[in-house]
């Protein structure tokens, strides 16, 4: 893999890892706004509601990071000549025998 490549394939997985988080921030922030679960009203008469609002957000955030990455990545297309097929599995008839009585 070239430097170029290299530096390419980091960009990719930042910026999708980064636009994840934030689609998670906001998904996260919906749901304290418009109180779904009850989890707003939770936040707004608990004693310390920064740890819970860390989690809550930073949980969102990890998890649409590396969903939105991780698709990225897959959908990614493959350089190599991997010849006939294309990489792509080929379906081999699997002999199957008539059960005795």
């Amino acid at each position: 893999m070239t430097k170029r490549a290299e530096q390419d394939l980091i960009r990719l997985v930042l910026w999708n890892a980064l636009a994840g988080a934030m689609l998670g921030v906001l998904f996260a922030a919906f749901l304290v706004y418009w109180d779904v679960g009850g989890i707003g009203t939770l936040l707004a008469r608990s004693e310390q509601p920064v740890p819970a609002l860390l989690l809550l957000f930073g949980g969102f955030a990890v998890t649409f990071g590396s969903a939105v990455c991780g698709t990225a990545i897959m959908g990614l297309e493959d350089d190599r000549d991997d010849g006939p097929g294309g990489g792509r599995r080929q379906l081999i008839p699997i002999p199957v025998r008539a059960r005795r009585k």
